[in-house]
């Protein structure tokens, strides 16, 4: 996934898979998956959001350098949202 964007990587479909399990299956009710870049690492992370709100912070947030937002992901649907 992502191949055509400017990072380094892909992100392995079976990657992508476990993380929207992995917030499906949180007890903290997660709805949603942000897919960052991490720049220093040279990887992606994901963020589970429990509110749609919050999807603004990673969007306009640039206190982070390192960090760029990619996608966001309604965890159950699996549509992308951004």
């Amino acid at each position: 996934m992502f191949e055509n964007l400017k990072f380094l990587l892909p992100l392995e479909e079976t990657r992508f898979e476990e993380w929207l399990e992995a917030g499906r299956k949180s007890k903290l009710s997660y709805t949603l998956l942000v897919v960052l870049w991490d720049e220093m690492e040279k990887d992606y992370r994901p963020v589970y959001l429990t509110d749609r709100n919050d999807l603004e912070k990673y969007q306009d947030d640039r206190g982070n350098i390192s960090d760029v937002f990619v996608a966001a992901y309604d965890l159950y649907s699996e549509s992308k949202i951004v």
